[in-house]
């Protein structure tokens, strides 16, 4: 086995932290540039780390031999490796606590601090003047498409809902199928694509179509400067890379639901001064059609076959 393939059997971003501390000048910026978010460097060319980094193009080809791969190509290759790991690495912690002697409690607790800590950077960090301009867009678009890809596909057709509660026309789809709704797509429709790391390519490919075909994309991921947010008129990331690293299997679906959440809101506001016009309609329809139990403001009928004497809560279904 080749040094470059005996390093490549290792993570690459283990490799590069586990070296930082003894590496120095160019070299020590480019593995600091790296760490510090390493989702952006899948979109850079050498040429951009290098300016990243404030180091020349020879001093990255260097780091990458330093920390045994041939190229600057392999240890971007490596990198994209590295992140694919970490999407399920915040799924340790709560296995850990699945193996103590209270698990159910322990497990319990750890995923809802996981969840608290997720949404509370989610406060701090998001970027106000991208959720005003989300709020613009899709309040003034024709038609609202959400997309998402394999587990992202859930927040997608939550956020949908949502924006549909909002008065928007807004509809979920999986890249598969909006091939064939791209097909009548219009400037006046905004596009929105939804993904745990801003890395699935077929969500990618998708808003790339769209915005070449005039649509507005806004891209949702779970970090900043993602290959997501290249093709993204609108970027909106969740989280801060530091948090990411630690995993985004467990934290993406609440995080990302906090943003249909809050784009819900906004908009129902901006559009319909917070009253859509059926809303009330539909709510009510739905409390005297689909409901299960007491209906509103009626009373349930008797019957004489109900015992003599019964409480009226035994007596009423649901």
């Amino acid at each position: 086995m080749d040094s470059s393939a005996r390093y490549r059997s290792v993570d690459c971003l283990t490799i590069i932290e586990q070296r930082l501390p003894a590496l120095h000048g160019a070299s020590r910026r480019v593995a600091e540039a790296i760490v510090r978010d390493p989702w952006s460097i899948l979109g850079m060319t050498i040429y951009d780390v290098a300016a990243a980094a404030g180091v020349s193009l020879p001093s990255v080809t260097r780091f990458c031999r330093a920390v045994g791969y041939t190229g600057f190509r392999e240890l971007v290759q490596g990198i994209a490796q590295s992140l694919g790991r970490l999407e399920a690495k915040d799924l340790e912690t709560i296995e850990q606590a699945a193996d103590s002697a209270s698990p159910i409690p322990d497990v319990v607790g750890a995923v809802v601090r996981q969840q608290i800590e997720a949404l509370q950077i989610t406060a701090r960090t998001i970027d106000l003047e991208s959720i005003n301009a989300a709020t613009v867009a899709i309040a003034k678009a024709q038609r609202v498409f959400v997309l998402g890809h394999g587990a992202a596909y859930v927040p997608a057709l939550g956020m949908a809902v949502k924006l549909n509660w909002a008065g928007v026309s807004a509809v979920a789809s999986s890249p598969d199928m909006f091939t064939n709704q791209v097909v009548a797509l219009a400037p006046s429709d905004v596009v929105v694509g939804l993904s745990h790391q801003g890395r699935t390519r077929d969500t990618i490919d998708m808003l790339a179509l769209s915005r070449e075909l005039g649509a507005t994309t806004i891209g949702v991921s779970t970090v900043p400067q993602s290959p997501l947010a290249a093709v993204s008129d609108i970027s909106i990331a969740v989280l801060t890379p530091e948090a990411a690293r630690a995993g985004t299997f467990v934290i993406a679906f609440d995080t990302l639901m906090v943003i249909a959440d809050v784009l819900a809101a906004l908009v129902s506001d901006a559009k319909w001064n917070g009253s859509p016009p059926n809303r009330g309609d539909v709510v009510e329809w739905i409390e005297t059609k689909l409901r299960v139990g007491p209906l509103p403001r009626e009373k349930a009928p008797s019957h004489r076959h109900e015992r003599v004497g019964a409480p009226e809560a035994e007596l009423v279904a649901g």
